[in-house]
């Protein structure tokens, strides 16, 4: 009995070590979209607080963006551009449905080059492509030679993402919220209370928003006023670290 209760304490030990998450209400905020404006990068980089700025690759300030949020002490991210359902993805290095699914990992290698330091990649619009099995399992397989972890954007409730991240050992996380559907400011404030109740009711949350105004003033005031109980994270802690059995939300519409 006293073998298996130290066994039982070390291995807590470690995960707390090695998985440092608080045990209550952790939010990670990632920024969408960036890469395009120098200036909104900027003020996303200036929020005091660990934001994960996620940069659309090959866009004309990717590569300042992504050195600008790591000098800032941000977690950054590859906001992959990928096929939609409604609309025409036009993003530089977009992973279209008339790309072989032989030449995604290519892909994938060149977008890298841009965002130097990338830890992660979530999916930039994508609902036609996260839904197709052979195309994640291609991404997943690159994503886990790079060691790097994925957070669905869950553009569709139909993505096999998370799925086929599991397939190949690749931490990964779904979307709790999005902040900004509606890009006003009283609007992203009431997204951001019902993140912050996400993450006290189920351990985390985690919020998606672009570099609206709105959306960048109103992280800007509510972050550093958050509860006591509330701590704001990176995407990679609770991709890395999060339990796997809870409900995500659905989204609005397909992107």
């Amino acid at each position: 009995m006293g073998v298996l209760l130290i066994g039982t304490l070390a291995s807590q030990w470690l995960e707390a070590a090695t998985c440092p998450l608080h045990r209550h209400g952790n939010l990670a905020v990632i920024i969408d979209d960036l890469g395009y404006n120098l200036d909104t990068a900027q003020v996303a980089a200036a929020i005091p607080a660990p934001l994960t700025m996620s940069v659309i690759p090959g866009t004309p300030y990717a590569m300042e963006v992504a050195d600008l949020g790591a000098k800032r002490g941000k977690e950054v991210m590859l906001h992959m551009p990928m096929a939609a359902v409604r609309t025409q993805v036009s993003d530089p290095l977009v992973l279209d449905r008339q790309l072989p699914v032989a030449d995604i990992s290519q892909r994938v290698r060149e977008a890298l080059q841009s965002v130097p330091g990338a830890a992660g990649m979530n999916n930039h619009m994508g609902s036609a492509l996260t839904t197709n099995r052979r195309a994640m399992d291609a991404l997943m397989s690159e994503l886990a030679a790079q060691d790097m972890f994925f957070i669905d954007s869950r553009t569709t409730a139909e993505t096999v993402a998370r799925d086929a991240a599991k397939a190949q050992g690749v931490p990964s996380a779904s979307r709790t919220v999005f902040l900004d559907n509606k890009p006003e400011l009283a609007a992203v404030e009431r997204q951001i209370k019902e993140a912050v109740r996400r993450a006290l009711v189920e351990g985390y949350a985690i919020a998606i928003g672009h570099p609206h105004p709105a959306t960048l003033t109103a992280l800007s005031r509510a972050l550093p006023r958050l509860p006591a109980d509330v701590t704001v994270v990176s995407a990679s802690q609770i991709a890395r670290c999060h339990e796997n059995h809870r409900r995500t939300s659905m989204p609005r519409a397909a992107r």
